[in-house]
Formats: structure tokens, C-alpha cells, sequence
């Protein structure tokens, strides 16, 4: 038998047959889509026309590592009564943008339970299909492992796609939501789906309106196996795209990432704050710095912080440092006596205040030099983040925390202009120079 290639069946309608315009679009919808720091193991992605879905696909292919090598990519059985998951046996998937190589485990995916092999189930299927090119202007070199996922028992088909799944791999559920109502009621439906995947509620969509539930339930499942987490990145409905809001689609981006181990645990920072309120009593009472003759090991390392000091409703004092200084330990005890004293803001902390404090202690990440490209950019790249401003000599920061007072990035900057001696608007200046960290 020669060589297998599956031809595309919606290239010059459902997306542009010319590898050119077809790669400027992509890189388009690319382009337009933010980046998120989370390290993503499988994605949600839409299946219809780019011109409906395309710009809230690009939204999760723009979170797939570079170094991906295989590909899992779960299509949904649209004309043919499916039982079970269906490999055609391809050697290649082709588009517009060339040929991409099958995978050869699926050789020995093709000897599992459940696992079919049904041409008929592939004529004129186009979940698949759609995202190929996307992956193409995402990846250099990988493999497809392309699976039509028909009427499966969702937590085998996850185990199986787990016992494949390794880190260089990433699965693509190719996923519309409802279909065909007025554009309200698709919001309402949409809204159902989208939570019960966020929370990881297999069972909630048994009664959701989306297109392939069951390859959606095994990826819940492998999702609550692995503790990975479900972030929403995007959703519309072609009403959103067109003016026709009678009978609408809904299209989401979702990811499913593994959360950053985090350097401290909560025991640690119950430890830290402890800390910090004991050197604070024993400065303000004896006027001494605390003694502790065995800190613990995590905390010697060089680490930056800040201790933010508050009573039942104000902040009393704020102070630390950007950069590393000394060890962790250390900074957090010199820092605690520069809050309750040093902050020029307020008057030192009195004995009669300690029984009414509380402390916080912000241990933070090495500040980045912020790269944007305009002003939606930068506003973009710093929501959620600490922020470092300079101009001219003038500088001043405000914690990852302090976005909890503010509605906008735009007041956020402006507030942090005034803090640096600033007017409001000259974040939006050319010489504005932005570092931005996280906690740890």
C-alpha cells in the first residue's frame, strides 16, 4: 500500500486554500492573542469557519509550547453515529501549508479497547482538519495522533489518553458549544458548559449543549487525575461576529494547565507573618531586633520581600526592597522594624496598637523588564502582576495585591504615575521604563 494522505476538505471554503493569505491570517489572529504564563497541557479550541472562530481559537494555540512534539487531537463525530474513538490510518493530514506526519504509536493505540478504525467516519469531518493549519504556524516539527471521539465511557478513553499523553505532548479538543438558538439563550447554554468545565464537573456535561461531550468528560477526568486547572481564555457566538443574532454558535478557548508549584506553602507563610509580628513587638516594646537562633532552611534563601503592616481598616506601614538583600529571613526581620518605624507615611507604631495589627509578607519573584508593543500591550501585560515604573529618576512600585483597588490597568498606572511624583497620564511617555514580578 503507498503512502496514506489525508486531503483537507474545507480548504477555499471554511479557510483560505493559498498558503500565504492562509499563514498572514493565522498569524494575524495570532498576533492579536495574549500570551499567558501557565504551563499548558491541553486546550479547547472551536471547529468552525476562521472567519467565525479563528480569532478565539488563536487565543489557546498561542499557549502551546514551541517544544511540543505530539499532537492529540480529539475531533467530534458530526455525520456518522460513532460508538467508541476512530483512528483513520493516515501516514500524513495535509493543508494548504503541507503535510504533517501521523504518528506512528498510533499503531499500537489502534490495539485498545474502543479504539476503531471506520473510514466512514472521517468523509466530509472537518474538527480535525480545521486545526491543522493553526498547529502548523504554532509548531516546527510534531506528530498528530488524530482520534474522531465518538460515544465513549469517559473515564477509559482518559486513561487511555492518559497512558499516551507524555511532556512533549498536548491535547486539542476540537469543541463547538450550542447551535442554533437566539442569541441569549446560546449565552445562557454556553455559560452552563463553560462552568462545569472550569470546575471540572464531568458529570454537569451529561446535560450540557456541546458538541462532543464525551471527548470533553475524559479530559475532565484526566484533568482532575493530573490536578490540573481549566482557565477560560475566550468565548463568543458567530452573533458576536455577525449581525444575525436569531441562530447563533458559541466558540470558547479554554486551557487546562498544571499550576506552578509555589516556593512556599501556607504553613510557611503563617511562619513568615509570625515572624514579622514578633520582630514588630519586640522592637516596639524593648526596642530590640528578635533573636531566632535557628531560622528555618527555606528561608535563608536570597529572596526580595516586602511586610505590610495594617490595623481593623488602614495600612500602618509598607516597607521592603525590589532586589534582593541578604537572606529572606534576615530581610523579612529588618523589614518588619522599617514598616513599624521607617514609613514615612505614618508615625512609628505604638505598644497600644499591637494587639489590633496584622501582617502580611510578600516575598517576590526577580523583576522582568516589560517588552510591549503599544499602549493595549502594556496594559494587557501588567494585570495581575507587580509593577516597577521609572522615568527621569522617579520610580515607585505597588504589589500584585494592590490591583485588588483598583477597576482598570489604566487607573492602576495612573495611581502608580502619582505615587512616583508623576502626572497621571505619563505612563503612557516613551521613556517610561516597566519592570513587573510575581510572588512567590
Amino acid at each position: 500500500m503507498g503512502v496514506r494522505i489525508r486531503k483537507p476538505y474545507c480548504a477555499g471554503t471554511w479557510y483560505s486554500d493559498n498558503p500565504k493569505i492562509l499563514s498572514n491570517e493565522l498569524d494575524e489572529y495570532l498576533s492579536r492573542s495574549k500570551k499567558e504564563k501557565l504551563d499548558v497541557k491541553a486546550v479547547i479550541v472551536p471547529h468552525a469557519g476562521y472567519a467565525y472562530s479563528g480569532q478565539t481559537a488563536a487565543h489557546s494555540f498561542k499557549q502551546i509550547s514551541p517544544e511540543t512534539e505530539k499532537v492529540f487531537v480529539l475531533g467530534t463525530a458530526h455525520r456518522f453515529p460513532l460508538k467508541g474513538a476512530n483512528i483513520t490510518d493516515y501516514d500524513y493530514y495535509s493543508s494548504p501549508l503541507g503535510n504533517v506526519k501521523v504518528s506512528d504509536e498510533i499503531k499500537n493505540i489502534l490495539k485498545e479497547n474502543n479504539i476503531v478504525s471506520i473510514e466512514e467516519a472521517d468523509y466530509g469531518e472537518h474538527s480535525i482538519e480545521i486545526e491543522i493549519p493553526f498547529l502548523q504556524r504554532v509548531l516546527k516539527n510534531f506528530s498528530l495522533i488524530p482520534i474522531i471521539v465518538g460515544k465513549v465511557e469517559p473515564n477509559d478513553f482518559s486513561v487511555l489518553l492518559e497512558k499516551y499523553v507524555d511532556e512533549k505532548s498536548i491535547i486539542v479538543a476540537s469543541v463547538d458549544l450550542s447551535h442554533f438558538h437566539i442569541y441569549d439563550e446560546a449565552k445562557k447554554l454556553d455559560d452552563y458548559s463553560i462552568n462545569c468545565i472550569l470546575n471540572l464537573n464531568a458529570e454537569g456535561i451529561k446535560t450540557a449543549e456541546i458538541d462532543s461531550p464525551y471527548a470533553i468528560m475524559a479530559l475532565i477526568e484526566l484533568a482532575k487525575r493530573k490536578n490540573w486547572k481549566a482557565k477560560l481564555l475566550d468565548y463568543k457566538n458567530s452573533g458576536d461576529i455577525i449581525k444575525d443574532k436569531e441562530s447563533v454558535v458559541g466558540y470558547s478557548s479554554i486551557v487546562f494547565y498544571e499550576p506552578e508549584v509555589k516556593l512556599f506553602t501556607g504553613e510557611d507563610k503563617k511562619y513568615m507573618e509570625k515572624l514579622a509580628k514578633e520582630t514588630v513587638e519586640t522592637f516596639v516594646k524593648e526596642g530590640k531586633k528578635l533573636f531566632v537562633e535557628n531560622p528555618p532552611e527555606n528561608l535563608k534563601k536570597k529572596l526580595a520581600c516586602f511586610v505590610t503592616i495594617k490595623d481593623n481598616i488602614d495600612l500602618r506601614g509598607c516597607i521592603g526592597t525590589i532586589e534582593p538583600v541578604g537572606n529572606l529571613f534576615d530581610s523579612i526581620i529588618d523589614n518588619a522594624i522599617s514598616a513599624s518605624s521607617r514609613d514615612y507615611r505614618f508615625e512609628p507604631i505604638t505598644e497600644n496598637e499591637l494587639p489590633d495589627l496584622n501582617y502580611e509578607v510578600s516575598v517576590l519573584t526577580e523583576p522582568e523588564d516589560l517588552k510591549y508593543k503599544n499602549e493595549n500591550d502594556l496594559l494587557e501585560k501588567i494585570i495581575d502582576k507587580g509593577v516597577i515604573l521609572e522615568k527621569y529618576g522617579h520610580r515607585a512600585v505597588y504589589l500584585p495585591q494592590v490591583w485588588e483597588h483598583f477597576s482598570s490597568p489604566e487607573d492602576f498606572l495612573s495611581s502608580l504615575c502619582r505615587k512616583a511624583g508623576l502626572q497621571s497620564g505619563e505612563w503612557r511617555g516613551k521613556e517610561m521604563n516597566f519592570y513587573v514580578f510575581d510572588l512567590c
